[in-house]
């Protein structure tokens, strides 16, 4: 049963009668959690119902004014304030014009009621407005009408697909915004209502159904009835337009424009701002550390003036393809450069065009110090060459190969030792190196493997080839082992020699010696006769002092 308002306890306050008595329309008192303490006579006599139906959540809910709206402008009204709003009792009553405020001393919500002419203005604006808000989905423009009290009545498909909602969700305007850009437009929105303003624009972000935070610039106008007078009889035209991807630049650009001019001031790198014919109008700082010229030296120069001679053609190509934007993205060239000294260094340079959409027209050139580099290339070729040369001349062959003899690299001086075109043996084109090694000598050769794998020293060994005429050549072999850091073999660097002659010479002279001892031990005297002179070659040093 509904208690009398008198008899309230902590109702007969000074404050809370004072507000009563200010109180001249329809009036129902709730506790905090929405239920009736007290009803009007004249409350229940607008709202044509008994005390027992006028709940708040439940009296007030309807098309107009859905629970979520209802929970929004409790909590409101809970934080202090008076907060207005509009109701239709159960979408078929009577429109109401409503106000709710919050008794802090009794801990009391009031609220207020008045017949209201509102809800059909709002209807015609309503319509009035539909048309464009139904226009096509737009690339970038979304619309909706917002009431007053922050809820979405009505918004249109590119709306809905920005925040990621459906026309079935109950949408409340501030609920969507970020809760740090809610008041930005206080003030231009009450300077709206006053007709002080007739729209404004405010940059927001608002948080999308999926969490996402949304960047848009809203155009805020009033969309209303002429008829109606009223400043409760407005809605907001809301047009937003995403700029979510420039806000990421933007926000880029502004944290990293302070670090950018340092790197470009400090960075090694050199950095040249050209017209699409090569005239420099702008130089960095490392112009002058690398080449010496001041900006002001260099500004309207063209920039081939700095080139060697032999880069003119060159670079004048890479210039036009710059400026023309053919390519995307152009490999960088290497260039001479002389400085103001007089010496030259070498630079890696790459050049784009500026985009159309930066309102700067020329090319800027990035570039590096490769002087060292190009010096040791040159050292490198140079040495590379004395190499080939040594390698032509060399009566021999040099290889390359893996842990199996299979050669990735070999000599044309092979086919003079073994008969066999170099080409046949690289990687076991026709035949393999151990093929044409003597089968009596493999076991030689994987016993000088281990070896280089275990002390990583070069190693030298003589073994037999069979030559592509069915001869035996014997070779010289010496081989070092590149290992890497972690002591694994990645390949074998050998040269081969053809020793056939000494081993031949060799041989013969143990034949004439193993004749010589024959000799001696068969005829001892001959040693001190005068016949002795006739084998000067088969009788050793050591033999004709043991015999003296």
């Amino acid at each position: 049963m509904v208690s009398a308002l008198w008899n309230l306890p902590g109702i007969q306050s000074h404050q809370s009668l004072e507000f009563l008595e200010r109180a001249l329309t329809p009036l129902c008192i709730y506790n905090k959690h929405g239920q009736t303490i007290y009803a009007s006579q004249s409350f229940l006599a607008l709202l044509q119902a008994e005390a027992e139906d006028v709940a708040f959540f439940d009296c007030f809910a309807s098309t107009l004014t859905p629970q979520a709206l209802l929970k929004d402008l409790w909590e409101r009204a809970l934080q202090g304030g008076t907060v207005n709003f509009l109701a239709k009792i159960h979408d078929g009553g009577i429109s109401l014009e409503c106000s709710l405020h919050f008794n802090q001393a009794t801990h009391s919500m009031f609220l207020t009621a008045q017949k209201s002419g509102y809800i059909e203005p709002i209807s015609r604006a309503v319509e009035r407005n539909e048309e464009a808000i139904g226009l096509p989905p737009h690339p970038s423009l979304a619309m909706a009408l917002v009431n007053q009290d922050g809820a979405v009545v009505k918004a249109n498909t590119q709306f809905h697909a920005l925040l990621k909602t459906n026309e079935h969700d109950v949408l409340m305007f501030d609920a969507l915004t970020y809760p740090g850009d809610r008041l930005a437009d206080a003030v231009l929105k009450q300077k709206l209502l006053d007709r002080a303003i007739h729209s404004y624009t405010v940059e927001k972000r608002l948080i999308a159904k999926n969490n996402d935070v949304v960047w848009v610039n809203i155009s805020v106008s009033l969309a209303e009835d002429s008829g109606c007078k009223s400043r409760h009889q407005c809605y907001f035209k809301y047009l937003l337009d995403d700029i979510t991807e420039y806000r990421k630049v933007y926000s880029a650009l502004v944290r990293t424009e302070a670090k950018w001019k340092a790197l470009i001031l400090n960075s090694p790198y050199l950095f040249i701002q050209t017209t699409n014919t090569g005239q420099i109008i702008y130089t960095s700082g490392a112009v002058e550390q690398l080449l010496g010229y001041k900006e002001e030296e260099l500004l309207g120069r063209h920039l081939a003036e700095l080139l060697h001679p032999n880069h003119f053609n060159e670079f004048e190509l890479a210039l036009r393809l710059w400026a023309s934007d053919a390519q995307p993205h152009q490999p960088d060239i290497e260039c001479w450069w002389r400085t103001k000294a007089g010496r030259w260094v070498a630079l890696s340079i790459q050049g784009q065009r500026f985009p159309s959409a930066s309102n700067v027209d020329g090319i800027m050139i990035s570039g590096h110090n490769i002087t060292d580099r190009k010096s040791l290339e040159m050292e490198l070729n140079a040495s590379e060459e004395r190499f080939r040369s040594l390698v032509l001349n060399l009566s021999g062959a040099t290889f390359r190969c893996n842990a199996v003899y299979t050669m990735t690299d070999l000599s044309d001086g092979i086919e003079t030792i073994a008969g066999y075109p170099a080409a046949a043996l690289i990687n076991n084109q026709a035949r393999s190196f151990l093929g044409i090694v003597h089968p009596d000598d493999i076991p030689l050769l994987k016993d000088s493997l281990i070896q280089s794998f275990l002390d990583c020293h070069r190693s030298s060994i003589e073994y037999r080839l069979l030559h592509a005429n069915g001869q035996i050549r014997w070779v010289s072999e010496r081989k070092q082992g590149v290992f890497d850091q972690h002591g694994n073999l990645l390949w074998l660097d050998g040269v081969l020699l053809d020793i056939s002659d000494r081993k031949q010479a060799e041989a013969e002279l143990r034949r004439c010696e193993a004749v010589n001892q024959a000799i001696l031990q068969q005829y001892p005297d001959l040693i001190q006769s005068s016949a002795s002179n006739c084998f000067p070659p088969f009788v050793s040093a050591k033999n004709m002092q043991q015999s003296n």
